[in-house]
Order: C-alpha cells, then sequence, then structure tokens
C-alpha cells in the first residue's frame, strides 16, 4: 500500500524545496490526501516540466 499525506504535512516536510512547498501550498485541497508520486507530478506539472 502506498502512504498518502494531508497537504499540512506536505508543505512542512523537508523533503521539499521551498518553492516546491510554496507550490503545494497553492495547488492541494486541504480535505484530500496525496501520494508522493501524486505530488511530484503536480510540481512537475506547475513548473511547466522544467
Amino acid at each position: 500500500m502506498t502512504s498518502k499525506f494531508k497537504k499540512s504535512a506536505l508543505i512542512k516536510s523537508h523533503g521539499f524545496k521551498p518553492i516546491e512547498r510554496d507550490i503545494l501550498s497553492l495547488k492541494l485541497v486541504d480535505s484530500q490526501t496525496y501520494t508522493k508520486v501524486e505530488v511530484q507530478k503536480i510540481i512537475k506539472e506547475f513548473k511547466g516540466g522544467i
């Protein structure tokens, strides 16, 4: 089973750069949970694939 995390846990995570945490705070929904793969995809799409 893949672990899922709440928005609050992800934006506090030191596993992401500060700019990535800013992106997550804008893009993630408070009531949902996300896998790390989903979060990486959201960050990549936001950055335009950079």
